[in-house]
Parts: C-alpha cells; sequence; structure tokens
C-alpha cells in the first residue's frame, strides 16, 4: 500500500487512502486482527497548509506513537503528514478514541521477553460499507511554527472518515447528531445513526 502522496490532489489522495484501510485491509497483532473503522488525515505543505498536522521527519508508511494515540506517516514531494487511527472493530466490540485503540492493541502484544511480534496491516476481503466524510474531532489551536492560510477551512474540513458508526459506543463516540446533522441529507443522516433523527 503506497503511503507517499500526490500533494496536488490531497483530497484524492485522502479518498483512495480511506477507502483502502476502512474496506480492504485490516490491523494484525499477533493472533489479534482489528478493523479500521474511525480515521483522520493531517497533510502539511505549501500548497495545503493544514496547520492542525504533527512535524515529522519520519518516511512514508511508518508507525509515529504520540500523546494522542498513533497514526501512519505520509509524505510527498515536499510535506509530511499523517493517518490518525481513532476506531476499530475487534470481533463484535467496537473501540473508538485513538488512546482507547492505542490500548486495546499493545494488550495483544507478546509478554517483554518474546521478540517475535506481528504488527502490520494486512489484506482483507472487500467490505460493503457506506464511507461517511466528515470534521475532524476536537481541534483547537493550530501549530503557530506553521504557516497557515485559512486556519478555519482546515479546522472544518471533511478530512475524518467512519465507517459502521451506528454501532458504535455513543458514550465514546461524541457529537453523533452534530455531525449527522451535517450531512444536509436525510437518508445519509439516518444511515449515519441507525435511527430518525428530527432536524
Amino acid at each position: 500500500m503506497e503511503f507517499h502522496i500526490d500533494e496536488e490532489s490531497i483530497q484524492g489522495e485522502y479518498n483512495r487512502l480511506a477507502e483502502a484501510l476502512l474496506l480492504q485491509k485490516e490491523l494484525v497483532v499477533n493472533n489479534a486482527r482489528f478493523n479500521f473503522t474511525e480515521i483522520e488525515f493531517y497533510y502539511y505543505c505549501e500548497i495545503h497548509q493544514d496547520a492542525f498536522t504533527h512535524e515529522h521527519n519520519e518516511l512514508a508508511g511508518n508507525w509515529r506513537f504520540h500523546n494522542q494515540g498513533f497514526d501512519i506517516t505520509l509524505r510527498g514531494d515536499s510535506g509530511f503528514g499523517g493517518i490518525l487511527i481513532r476506531g476499530v472493530e475487534y470481533g463484535n466490540e467496537f473501540i473508538n478514541g485513538p488512546r482507547r485503540v492505542l490500548f486495546k492493541i499493545m494488550n495483544y502484544l507478546n509478554q517483554v521477553h518474546d521478540l517475535d511480534n506481528q504488527f502490520g496491516i494486512v489484506n482483507k476481503p472487500k467490505e460493503d460499507s457506506t464511507i461517511f466524510k466528515t470534521f475532524r474531532h476536537g481541534l483547537k489551536t493550530p501549530n503557530l511554527n506553521l504557516p497557515c492560510d485559512s486556519p478555519d477551512y482546515y479546522r472544518t474540513a471533511s478530512y475524518r472518515f467512519i465507517i459502521k458508526p451506528q454501532s458504535f459506543d455513543r458514550k465514546q463516540f461524541e457529537g453523533s447528531e452534530k455531525i449527522a446533522k451535517g450531512f444536509k441529507d436525510k437518508n445519509l443522516s439516518e444511515e449515519f445513526l441507525g435511527y430518525h433523527l428530527s432536524i
């Protein structure tokens, strides 16, 4: 899977990567397999000044662990970014929130003396699920070290991709009705929530 992106087509690249990760890939941690259900994209370069992006010097396609959880790193010809893993499905359990996800998957690593750990992304049969796009969660102040031509645009941009939201634990998954109202499409809103929404 290619995590080096075309900076001239950021939204197209987000769509490509989201479709692959959410519908065709799964995360393997030794004997445990997790389906991705919620991801957020961040990318900064001169022509896409998303200053909510964490700065890094990693190559494309690495794991990057940080205070909020963990990313898959993105690179282009000049910029940097990442895909924040916000939600996974494990059996009949849905885990939401990037740190909850990290804590969950770390439970499936081997004992401390066992160096033979498997941790990576593999193919799975393509899933038939609707992908919902919405604003990212909890953005506050952009990185002041990164020039940004339009912070309000990036704060509300639809860079968060979700599948199966009607199965999520509402205590973990905040703002679901606000997201649904943002679609401005009754059928899509009801599919997202799994129930009728009074708008």
